[in-house]
This record gives C-alpha cells, sequence and structure tokens, in this order.
C-alpha cells in the first residue's frame, strides 16, 4: 500500500452491484431452502424421527445464513 492512500476504500459502483447479486442470489436460495424444509416437516407425523435428510438440510441452511451475514457485513 502506498503512503497517503486511505484505507478504508469506498468499492466502486460495479463491486456494489456485484455485492448485491451475491446478497440476493444467496437470500433466495435461503429463501427456497427453508420453504423446502418446512414442507418436508409437515409432512411428518409427531411420533416420527426426523430423518438424516432433514438434518442435512438444516446445515446448507446455516451455510447460507452464516454467508447472508458476511455478506451483509460487506
Amino acid at each position: 500500500m502506498a503512503t497517503g492512500e486511505p484505507r478504508n476504500r469506498v468499492p466502486s459502483g460495479a463491486v456494489l452491484r456485484e455485492h448485491e447479486k451475491a446478497f440476493r442470489d444467496c437470500l433466495t436460495a435461503l429463501y427456497g431452502r427453508v420453504n423446502q424444509l418446512n414442507q418436508e416437516v409437515q409432512g411428518l407425523q409427531s411420533a416420527d424421527v426426523f430423518s438424516v435428510g432433514i438434518y442435512k438440510q438444516t446445515g446448507e441452511i446455516e451455510k447460507l445464513a452464516k454467508q447472508l451475514r458476511n455478506l451483509a457485513k460487506g
């Protein structure tokens, strides 16, 4: 980094648009996964045991939520 160069540079318009697209795409994916999981859980009886698939889906949802949080931070 050159002397006198600001440390906190404001991202360019293209970078901001790319960041916004990534955020929206991640949010859409998260929304879809949550809806899919909700439909599966709605079909379960109270005595049924949650499947491994449901466990894996919750992990994928968690990853998407973390990615969304990191995108929101900037």
